[in-house]
């Protein structure tokens, strides 16, 4: 028990670092949740400009078409001159002048011809748009007009048919399909990782050498006893860790019915296979002396940051190269994020358990490398 006590007393030292990367990472986790969020609340819109338009035909169609402008972008209302039209276009004060001519409305009513002048920068596309925006509108306006509707009848036609909202919502509820929980979950390793490196490494290390290491070889305490404690002492850290941040995970995630779910157990299982490998990599890295002499701070970044952007965590592996994903391949991060994205993709635990087994075949790999670097360290101490 006193082993366990002084593996506490040891993190409680670096407990600067741990809560630093403790609020890093729930600062992060929030801040995803506001991005998911406001994601699913917004709904497609059109992009909206500053436009100046000059009516100079008192028509239903001229006020149609000014109303719809103005249902989509900002038109001016103060009253201007050419040179300050120029001027206003010129430092992209207004993107567009659009000039409805006398007798456009007796002529389109007739015709179909639209005699509308719209002004803007050629090297800006954003004009162009606009004067398509118009000749759509114009053209589904009159085909409604033609069909014995009045004109106000047919702008209220015309206008919910070019309403693109409704075509795109659906197709924004199912890329949700789990967004914010997803995000959070897959946000996870680089709190996970950094904030054990930081509490577990100077502890784990703190046993390995100097004098304490020498006061309990000497003492009547077992070796297997003293492994024991100092295991206990890890994974109880390693829980309360992993707890903490699942919990904040969930509570950031977004919909409450969605925890206890399949998904939210399966993610927790991952997030669980995940803090037992970075307990096993930490072991090696307190075993061997090129890692034994780094400071936690500087390990925790580099090793940290590197596993995170080769292996999905900051950029998601569908946008990295295969160069990367090469790399990634052998690191636990990559399949860490492989499992999140089957499992908010539908897939259940027969489509993940081979992501769960490369991980923890990452982590045994790192102990036997740490214990086989301890034997033969040890062996050396005893022949010198």
């Amino acid at each position: 028990m006193s082993l366990f006590k002084a593996f506490f007393k040891i993190i409680k030292k670096n407990l600067f670092g741990v809560l630093l990367h403790f609020g890093i990472t729930i600062g992060v986790l929030m801040l995803l949740n506001g991005i998911y969020s406001d994601n699913e609340s917004k709904k497609a819109t059109l992009d909206s400009y500053k436009i100046y338009v000059e009516n100079e035909d008192d028509s239903e169609y001229a006020r149609a078409l000014e109303k719809y402008l103005g249902s989509i972008h900002k038109i001016r209302e103060d009253k201007l001159n050419q040179d300050q039209i120029k001027d206003l276009l010129y430092y992209e004060e207004i993107v567009s002048y659009i000039r409805i001519p006398k007798g456009f409305g007796e002529e389109f009513a007739k015709t179909g011809e639209s005699r509308i002048e719209n002004m803007y920068d050629e090297a800006m596309p954003v004009g162009l748009s606009i004067s398509l925006q118009i000749d759509n509108y114009l053209n589904t306006l009159r085909g409604y007009t033609q069909q014995g509707v009045s004109v106000e009848e047919a702008a209220a036609k015309t206008k919910e048919s070019l309403d693109i909202t409704k075509y795109v919502s659906i197709s924004n509820e199912k890329r949700d399909n789990g967004g914010r929980m997803k995000g959070c979950f897959i946000y996870l390793p680089y709190g996970i990782m950094t904030i054990l490196i930081m509490g577990m490494f100077p502890a784990v290390l703190s046993f390995n050498k100097g004098e304490k290491r020498n006061r309990i070889q000497v003492s009547s305490m077992s070796q297997s006893r003293r492994n024991g404690w100092i295991f206990a002492a890890g994974a109880a850290f390693a829980l309360i860790i992993f707890a903490v941040l699942v919990v904040t995970a969930s509570l950031c995630g977004g919909d409450p019915s969605q925890i206890f779910s399949e998904k939210w157990w399966l993610s927790v299982a991952n997030a669980g296979v995940y803090t037992l490998v970075t307990a096993m990599m930490i072991t090696m890295f307190a075993n061997i002396p090129f890692f034994a002499n780094s400071q936690p701070a500087a390990l925790s970044n580099i090793v940290g940051l590197g596993f995170c952007f080769l292996g999905g965590t900051f950029v998601p592996l569908s946008i990295l190269g295969d160069g990367v994903k090469k790399v990634g391949c052998f690191l636990p991060n990559y399949w860490y994020s492989t499992a999140v994205n089957r499992i908010y993709d539908g897939g259940t635990f027969a489509d993940i358990w081979d992501c769960y087994a490369l991980q923890l075949a990452f982590g045994l790999v790192c102990l036997f490398v740490g214990l086989a670097v301890a034997r033969i360290t040890a062996e050396r101490k005893e022949i010198a």
